[in-house]
């Protein structure tokens, strides 16, 4: 029999509570379930009837799940909320010679505000679950999938930030703007200590009030959720506007169309005085048999505009579209767009 073993049959027989013995022995270094093991040996050996089994395996893998789906939703909404503000600081600071936000950002952005309003409350939700089990066992508090679990979320967190750390410091080290850089370096670093000061804070110690860290950690999270939401709604605008954004890129990427065949065609000509410009949009649908050449707004069925100049190679086509440019360069309504038949066209949708 072991001193830990004796110490407990002498108490036990000297009159003292198991609560008593639990907390006496943890502030001398005891694990709780240790003593928890002891105390459950004494008690089969004074009533003569060995400890029922538990379900121990189900038990660990369900503690598990809610461990690594609070994780899981806990690194997606932290990881859309840096995605979201990334966007945003590339939208405040423009820099001349990155024009890729244009592109593809107002689609990025929009996927990350339905990551943070999904993840964020299943976060909760498992965060909730697990607090609740451990008010019904206090000795899970040293579970040793609870320990292994929050220190490799630790980890994997640590390896996604300086990942990211890393990434934006090279974007710098290529010619970023320096208030770029910083702006984006203080998310990251907030970001990954608000993280780390969650889990080392309120996952790895005994003794702290549990509850009262996460609700704090909770309400801390929904302020900066909702800063978050209102920024990217700001710059995406309502789904109303995402629809007409999405039409209007259909028009533009027509426009684009007709203008390669317009200048595919002009140039086909290898003497310059034998080309010129169709007549009409329907002439060209008409020189082009077998082709798919769209020459009407494809939500109105309007045809679009086609104004040719008098002599030249210069033109214009013209289309009515919903919403102003994400960039600002074109307004709703109609609008018309200069080429050249003579060079290859270069429109980008969303200017």
């Amino acid at each position: 029999m072991d001193e830990l073993a004796k110490f407990l049959r002498a108490a036990k027989q000297a009159g003292a509570s198991d609560a008593f013995l639990v907390e006496l022995l943890k502030q001398q270094g005891w694990p709780a379930r240790t003593v928890y093991q002891e105390l459950g040996a004494w008690y089969a050996e004074a009533t003569g009837v060995p400890m029922p089994s538990s379900r121990s395996t189900l038990e660990a893998a369900r503690e598990a799940f809610y461990h690594l789906l609070a994780f899981g939703t806990l690194g997606g909404w932290i990881c859309a909320i840096g995605s979201i503000w990334f966007t945003m600081i590339d939208y405040w600071v423009p820099d001349a010679i990155d024009r890729t936000y244009k592109s593809w950002a107002l689609r990025q952005v929009s996927w990350q505000i339905a990551a943070i309003l999904v993840a964020f409350p299943v976060f909760v939700l498992a965060t909730r679950s697990i607090l609740g089990d451990l008010a019904a066992n206090p000795d899970k508090t040293t579970s040793p999938v609870r320990r292994w679990l929050t220190n490799i979320a630790l980890l994997i967190t640590a390896l996604i930030f300086i990942g990211d750390l890393v990434s934006v410091l090279a974007v710098f080290l290529q010619g970023e703007l320096t208030q770029r850089f910083l702006a984006k370096s203080m998310v990251v670093l907030g970001l990954a200590g608000a993280v780390f000061a969650y889990y080392t804070r309120g996952m790895g110690k005994e003794g702290f009030p549990a509850r009262t860290w996460h609700t704090r950690f909770a309400a801390y999270a929904a302020g900066l959720i909702l800063a978050t939401l209102v920024a990217g709604f700001s710059y995406t605008g309502s789904p109303e506007r995402q629809r007409l954004l999405a039409e209007d890129r259909r028009r533009a990427q027509d426009l684009q169309s007709l203008a390669r065949k317009i200048y595919e065609d002009y140039t086909a000509w290898p003497l310059v005085q034998n080309r010129k410009l169709p007549a009409t949009l329907s002439a060209l649908e008409e020189n082009s048999p077998g082709q798919t050449i769209r020459t009407k707004d494809p939500i109105t069925e309007e045809p679009y505009g086609y104004q040719p100049e008098a002599t030249g190679s210069r033109y214009k086509l013209c289309a009515t579209f919903g919403a102003p440019s994400p960039s600002g360069k074109r307004p709703a309504g109609w609008h018309c767009v200069s080429f050249d038949a003579a060079k290859t066209p270069n429109y980008d949708p969303l200017d």
